[in-house]
């Protein structure tokens, strides 16, 4: 009996870790899941300040206005539910910025390489692991029971709601492949502690654009982001699995440029 009650003592200690890796305090713990959607919120509500300037897409200048799916209980329930793990995450993320012996910490010694070469190595390893997994989740068993719900939506317009309105389990494989990307970005140049606030901030606006009906372009030293090119993805499942650049999905031979009338 003993013996069984120390092996879930230390299956509840892993999972505590796990889920609280600073190991503060549940009302700390708890008051960070709502700090955390503020900042969302809030810029949320930059990107749709912004997206008023911005020329819309070309599907949301019909004549006939299109037909928004309106919010259901399943919704909220999984919007709810990834709060937790954005933020089981996040926590993850920081406690290796902060502990790892791989971050560098002091402003002398941030340079071009574990500094600008390392946070666009993120980005594209990023993209690199989560355009297969993401393909991977169109197969037919996977996109019933994981995928099909981010795709309820057809023509995205709430920006950081649409775009974290996913089932739980994608995201956390969504989450994993990033603490991956991360983790190779360090192996091959190094990182600066900089460079994950940074990527946290780049994906978090860029997935908020993403789903939104602005027409918003750019390329960044070969990046080319564009939301046009998810916009494609919803209205034609099977191409442009990537998230910042269609790169992978070019290698995949799943690209698509952006076509008015995608049937």
């Amino acid at each position: 009996r003993s013996s069984s009650f120390d092996r879930s003592l230390g299956a509840m200690e892993a999972l505590s870790h796990i889920v609280n890796p600073w190991q503060v305090p549940l009302p700390l713990w708890c008051a960070a899941v709502v700090a955390k959607e503020l900042a969302l919120q809030g810029m949320d509500g930059v990107v749709s300040f912004v997206s008023r300037y911005i020329e819309p897409l070309p599907s949301r200048k019909g004549p006939k206005p299109i037909q928004h799916r309106p919010m259901d209980h399943k919704d909220f329930l999984y919007l709810a539910m990834n709060a937790v793990i954005e933020t089981v995450f996040v926590g993850h993320l920081l406690h290796y910025v902060w502990f790892s012996p791989k971050i560098e910490h002091s402003l002398g010694s941030l340079g071009f390489l574990n500094g600008a070469i390392s946070l666009y190595l993120v980005v594209v390893f990023n993209d690199m692991l989560y355009a297969p997994m993401h393909r991977l989740l169109h197969t037919p068993m996977l996109y019933k029971w994981i995928h099909k719900h981010h795709h309820r939506v057809m023509y995205p317009h709430r920006g950081n709601v649409d775009a974290r309105n996913e089932h739980p389990v994608e995201q956390i494989m969504a989450m994993g492949l990033w603490y991956s990307a991360v983790q190779l970005a360090t192996t091959c140049v190094g990182m600066h502690a900089i460079v994950i606030p940074l990527h946290i901030l780049i994906m978090t606006i860029c997935a908020c654009f993403n789903h939104t009906g602005c027409d918003l372009s750019f390329n960044c030293f070969g990046i080319g982001f564009s939301v046009r090119a998810h916009e494609m993805h919803h209205r034609k499942p099977n191409k442009n699995f990537g998230q910042l650049c269609m790169w992978f999905d070019k290698l995949m031979g799943t690209y698509t440029p952006y076509l008015l009338d995608a049937k």
